[in-house]
């Protein structure tokens, strides 16, 4: 799924103002700063999980007719939770 860059700098934007808002954080760098960080991090995760989805549709290429019959979707899940683990990312 493709997010523009935009909606993701918006929704960073609203998080950090709620956060501040409601006291959680006190900014210690103005708040552009502070919402560009968000949104790169927002931005590195989402690619981060677009990598794991390519590389589960990969594997499940390979497994070929060893998957006839199972769930796709739950094989994919499956695929995509070991590819997860092992790179230490939580999905």
């Amino acid at each position: 799924m493709h997010i523009p860059e935009a909606a993701i700098t918006r929704l960073a934007d609203e998080v950090v103002q709620d956060l501040v808002h409601a006291g959680f954080i006190k900014p210690k760098v103005a708040e552009k700063q502070l919402v560009a960080r968000v949104a790169r991090l927002l931005l590195e995760n989402l690619r981060t999980e677009q990598e794991i989805e390519e590389e589960a549709e990969r594997a499940a290429q390979k497994l070929g007719r060893q998957a006839l019959g199972m769930d796709q979707r739950e094989l994919m899940k499956g695929l995509k939770a070991r590819i997860a683990k092992e790179r230490g990312f939580i999905l």
